[in-house]
């Protein structure tokens, strides 16, 4: 934990260091979800900027993520709580539009995966030769996929999920530019409500539907430094997903950090929150934080890249171990 958290403050403090120069368009939070292997099906919140697009205005964005999820946990007696062994894939393609007076209206579809995967070992080499805790994963077989859990009296749960690709929910979302619409120099808040259907396909078709509401605000603080931060919860249709009890709303919140190192070129450094997700296994955590780094490249004709790192850095047991996203939008 040492060494991420001082990652962390050195990259927070880089990316917070205000510098004299000409006003530059700002990028933005990473979009990213909680893709946890008892996650992915979900809503999650992701970060995402006050800006709305301007009348008649469109995004075009297509974005994936590919991390290896893995925790053991010992609840009382020494027992065994619950095992994660996996890793999720997901792929997405965004659609955004700007109807003017602050408001854009958005559509997201999205495909999922989860598996065995193949990232177990490159992850144990990695450990061994920097010397890093291998959090228990040497214990178990490589590229693997597993959920076992106890409740809170020691009784054994069945995981329902399964394995495979499959749809993901489609997501409506309308966004709505509270105040500063009008002066991208001091403070804009804006509202985001969420509506995801229950449209879900394969091993992920038991996830019900979800809706969100969200607060998000932004804030120049230099001439080419911004911090974004955001609060909102979901709220879940169902209450029993693959057999496993969820708190039907769930709080979230996220804070970002954009340094514009060159007109084209932004570092972001993002931590991203969320309350407990699972209320019936023995010792799941209450809370977890996600650190993303990254980068986002402007390029020629509206076009730009993304690229990141995931890692969780409070209750990892409960969040991704290690992850990667890439993204490629146009705005036009």
């Amino acid at each position: 934990m040492g060494p991420r958290l001082a990652i962390l403050i050195a990259s927070a403090v880089l990316a917070g260091t205000p510098a004299l120069a000409q006003p530059y368009e700002r990028r933005g939070p990473f979009p990213s979800r909680d893709e946890w292997l008892l996650a992915q099906p979900l809503l999650s919140l992701p970060a995402t900027s006050p800006d709305p697009l301007a009348r008649g205005h469109y995004e075009a964005r297509l974005d994936g993520d590919w991390g290896s999820d893995f925790s053991v946990v010992e609840g009382a007696a020494r027992r065994l709580s619950y095992l994660v062994d996996g890793e999720h894939r997901s792929g997405s393609l965004t659609l955004r539009r700007g109807f003017g007076g602050g408001l854009t209206l958005g559509l997201r579809a999205s495909v999922l995966w989860r598996g065995p995967g193949i990232m177990d070992g490159i992850i144990d080499w990695w450990h061994r030769t920097l010397g890093f805790p291998d959090a228990g994963r040497s214990q178990f077989p490589d590229n693997r996929l597993r959920v076992e859990g106890r409740d809170s009296s020691g009784r054994a749960l069945a995981w329902k999920g399964r394995g495979g690709t499959g749809l993901g929910n489609l997501e409506v979302e309308a966004h709505q530019v509270l105040f500063g619409l009008e002066d991208g120099s001091g403070w804009r808040a804006a509202a985001v409500a969420r509506l995801s259907a229950p449209t879900a396909t394969g091993p992920f078709a038991d996830a019900g539907g979800a809706a969100a509401l969200q607060l998000v605000v932004a804030r120049p603080l230099g001439g080419r430094t911004n911090v974004y931060f955001g609060l909102g919860t979901t709220v879940q249709s169902r209450r029993e997903v693959e057999g496993l009890q969820y708190g039907r709303t769930r709080p979230q919140a996220f804070l970002t950090f954009e340094g514009r190192l060159t007109r084209g070129w932004s570092l972001i450094v993002q931590l991203d929150a969320a309350s407990r997700l699972v209320t019936n296994v023995e010792s799941y955590p209450g809370s977890l934080v996600y650190l993303r780094i990254g980068s986002k490249f402007g390029l020629h004709r509206g076009w730009m890249l993304e690229g990141g790192i995931t890692e969780g850095v409070k209750n990892q047991t409960a969040a991704t171990d290690f992850g990667m996203l890439a993204a490629i939008g146009r705005r036009f």
